[in-house]
């Protein structure tokens, strides 16, 4: 089972990250490539009206799904070796824990930033887009709560096989 999981894993990194070399390109190309004015247009019905899209917000809608793609590129990036020292039998290594508490801070910031990036957005098109509310952090902020059980949970088995080591 632990062997289908690191192949799901590295499968899904591996997507992750070449997605995120895709945006990262795009922001790129977007910053520093001249292009004309940029919009999008609204249709309802029969009409459609154009809004101009300022280069600005393009960026920072680029920069935030490299961001948000990157950051679950990285807890990717450790679960897979999680699952790897789970594979050899020895989980409770004390860089499992640090790791744990990367993804962690990782999906923190991940969240808040989707969270913040979100209101923004919904202030700047008035009426397009709810704004979110705090009650749609309450998943995440649990999650997060999750994974910084699950690190001291490991630092304890390996504190306890470290103690088990020192037993003759």
């Amino acid at each position: 089972m632990t062997r289908l999981l690191g192949v799901a894993l590295r499968a899904a990194f591996w997507a992750l990250a070449l997605a995120t070399l895709a945006a990262v390109l795009a922001f790129i190309f977007v910053a520093f490539v001249p292009m004309g004015p940029m919009g999008l247009t609204a249709t309802t019905g029969d009409e459609g009206t154009r809004v101009p899209v300022p280069r600005a917000y393009l960026l920072f809608g680029l920069g935030a799904f490299v961001g948000y793609l990157g950051g679950f590129a990285l807890i990717l990036r450790h679960l897979k070796v999680i699952v790897h020292t789970l594979r050899i039998g020895d989980p409770f290594q004390p860089a499992n824990v640090s790791r744990l508490k990367q993804i962690g801070l990782t999906l923190a910031t991940v969240t808040g930033g989707a969270w913040v990036g979100q209101t923004l957005v919904s202030r700047l098109v008035r009426g397009a887009l709810e704004p979110p509310s705090l009650f749609d952090l309450v998943t995440p902020a649990f999650s997060v709560l999750v994974v910084f059980v699950l690190a001291e949970v490991f630092r304890e088995g390996a504190r306890l096989r470290r103690e088990s080591d020192l037993t003759i």
